[in-house]
């Protein structure tokens, strides 16, 4: 789908802010475009509207950068100015790996065993969250206050939830919005957070005009998240009242830029990739593309194969699981443990069923993009089975570049389960019998029903693109803007 408006000529000025910048910056090496759904979809909007970026400087390289007004960087392909703050590293560890790792992460992916204990939590939010969203908010309303006309700033994620709250104070004009990119989980769930650190939360973000999130039912929890803190709503309209403002609430699915990502598939590099990857293919392969992360829920898909292989024998030599995952957070000792456990399933699971000339499990641990948009052209079906997901835009990169008519196994609380369900073989995250089923249904469909199905998933993607994303959320905020209000009546 085309986007609606001529970015270069808008009649207000975006600006983005996000805890990551559009780029790595290593001290003596290439600048690299940064990983990530939340960076490759916010990257096109910079390109597409020439918004200056406001990041947390996290390397010496980056802090380098702090000391400048601004840096122009780029990779070749996207160029960005990225204005970095910087703080100290024991207050950037306290704000991102306490708070937001450790604490909103796993509450909003329903993970709460892995919070930190209550008091060390209060503290990091203290001496960090709070810090950082501060820092943040005040070089945001900085930039926001020399641009021409009304600026609209465009607020990422979980780690900024009170920057909105410093931004109005500091620049009263601008129209403030934040999109949410994780799920946004129900009332019951927030409890693992104190009450006033909650509090404080939903204050931040109800500074903002408009904040989205991935899908309606996301809505629905924030407005029953405010409904028990008090706050003044009217779910039919999908708004709540806060200081004399109506803040909009909104549902925007994220998706994938179709032409880019098919292009880059096409790239001499992938490619590579995909003859290295052709010349040992089983006859099928069942896929999974992930982070090292507890809510993507890697171990029950394992184990789900394992339950194949036990119930269906017919499937042994004939397929293999490959597993091409990302490390992360491996400063954290829960995500180290939980990539121990995973490393050991895999480990058991071969050496139970395995045979000198075939694995059940290719396990591949390291960051290799073009490996990945290769792996995704050649499997039969795709696992898509995290316990809790915004969106997970695997499943539609995935399916968007599959040669071989592949089949989607997803399960039902990863938000592109909305969008994809109806053409999916839908299961249940922790169950493994289930999953099992789904996986052998998968591989057993007729060509005829795979080629239906995928027919109509990629119909989806393209249509719901990334420029669709872009374009819902701008048009929402053009009703907003008095420069933007004027040109449509004139």
């Amino acid at each position: 789908m085309a986007a609606d408006f001529n970015f270069s000529a808008l009649p207000f000025s975006p600006v983005v802010v996000s805890n990551r910048g559009p780029f790595e910056v290593a001290p003596d090496g290439p600048v690299r475009r940064g990983s990530g759904g939340l960076v490759t979809a916010v990257s096109t909007l910079v390109e597409r509207t020439r918004a200056p970026w406001i990041a947390c400087a996290r390397t010496e390289a980056e802090r380098t950068l702090a000391r400048m007004p601004f840096a122009v960087l780029g990779d070749g392909h996207r160029t960005a100015r990225v204005h970095y703050v910087d703080s100290d590293p024991g207050t950037y560890r306290k704000y991102c790996s306490v708070v937001a790792n450790l604490a909103l992460w796993p509450i909003q992916h329903r993970l709460p065993d892995l919070l930190p204990d209550r008091e060390s939590l209060r503290d990091a939010w203290a001496r960090g969250y709070c810090v950082l969203n501060g820092l943040i908010g005040r070089r945001t309303a900085e930039v926001a206050r020399h641009l021409p006309g009304t600026p609209v700033v465009l607020i990422q994620d979980y780690h900024l939830y009170l920057a909105a709250r410093h931004i109005r104070g500091l620049a009263p004009s601008a129209v403030l919005q934040q999109f949410i990119h994780i799920p946004w989980p129900r009332p019951e769930d927030w409890s693992a957070l104190p009450r006033e650190l909650l509090r404080d939360l939903l204050h931040g973000l109800l500074a903002n005009d408009v904040i989205g999130f991935q899908t309606a039912e996301d809505v629905d929890n924030f407005i029953a998240c405010c409904a028990a803190e008090h706050v003044p709503i009217d779910g039919g309209r999908r708004q709540v009242r806060r200081e004399g403002r109506v803040v909009r609430l909104r549902d925007y699915p994220i998706s994938v830029d179709g032409m880019a990502l098919e292009e880059m598939a096409q790239s001499a590099e992938v490619q590579r990739e995909l003859r290295d990857l052709s010349k040992t293919r089983p006859e099928k392969v069942i896929l999974r593309v992930d982070r090292v992360d507890p809510a993507k829920n890697a171990i029950a898909g394992f184990r789900a194969f394992e339950q194949l292989l036990r119930t269906h024998p017919e499937w042994m030599r004939r397929v293999q699981f490959w597993a091409f995952l990302q490390p992360s957070r491996q400063d954290v000792a829960a995500y180290r443990a939980y990539a121990d456990s995973l490393a050991a399933t895999v480990a058991d699971i071969n050496a139970r069923f395995g045979q000198a000339d075939w694995s059940p499990i290719r396990l591949e641990v390291w960051e290799n993009l073009p490996r990945a948009l290769a792996a995704y052209q050649l499997f039969d079906v795709l696992l898509v089975n995290s316990k809790y997901d915004g969106m997970n835009l695997v499943a539609k990169e995935g399916m968007l570049l599959n040669r071989r008519a592949g089949a989607l196994v997803l399960s039902k609380t990863v938000g592109a389960h909305k969008e994809l369900g109806r053409w999916a073989l839908t299961v249940a995250a922790d169950d493994i019998d289930g999953t099992a089923a789904a996986l052998n249904d998968a591989l057993s469909l007729p060509r005829p029903e795979r080629e239906r199905r995928g027919r109509a998933i990629k119909a989806v993607i393209r249509e719901h693109d990334l420029d669709r994303w872009i374009d819902t959320q701008l048009r929402d905020l053009w009703e907003l803007v008095p420069e933007a209000r004027l040109q449509s009546v004139g």
